[in-house]
């Protein structure tokens, strides 16, 4: 029996705040500590926010993921959002009708509903990376992402089953 792991590098790009935006992810499967696999996806958007891209991002690497895989899946991201939010906040939006503690709405919710929605009976952890620090897998995804932006590239399978 192996062991299986999948990482997941998501960034988001935005072209101004609103503005063109572009997405990345880009999904590695190791067996035994050894890579086997890798797929790079990207897309863009004519008019986001750098936090929606962030999230799609996340939502689209977890799409390319089989619902019946059992691997040890962890999504590394720079967005603090992303992260807290799938980690610490997620809970307290539920119970609180999807308001903030300060009883304002949560923005986003329609990708934070799907991001559960991809998440959902998968062996998943979130792990927050600095961006722009020299992580080689982080600044790999932020040039695909500025790419969709700008719109020179854009790359998103249709298929799921990553780990087939």
């Amino acid at each position: 029996m192996t062991n299986t792991e999948i990482t997941i590098h998501t960034d988001g790009s935005c072209l101004g705040n609103p503005g063109r935006g572009g997405w990345a992810a880009t999904l590695r499967r190791y067996e035994d500590g050894k890579e086997v696999k890798k797929r790079s996806i990207n897309g863009g958007v004519k008019h986001t926010t750098n936090n929606r891209m962030e999230m799609t991002a996340a939502i689209q690497g977890l799409r390319q993921i089989r619902r019946d895989e059992k691997a040890q899946i962890t999504v590394f991201s720079d967005s603090l959002l992303l992260i807290r939010g799938m980690t610490e906040w997620m809970p307290t939006w539920q119970t609180n009708g999807w308001h903030k503690a300060g009883g304002k709405p949560v923005e986003n919710r329609d990708l934070w509903e799907e991001l559960l929605a991809a998440s959902d009976g998968l062996n998943l952890q979130w792990e927050w990376v600095r961006g722009h620090a020299v992580d080689q897998k982080n600044e790999e995804v932020d040039a695909l992402a500025v790419a969709a932006a700008i719109g020179s590239t854009s790359r998103c399978p249709r298929d799921r089953g990553y780990a087939a």
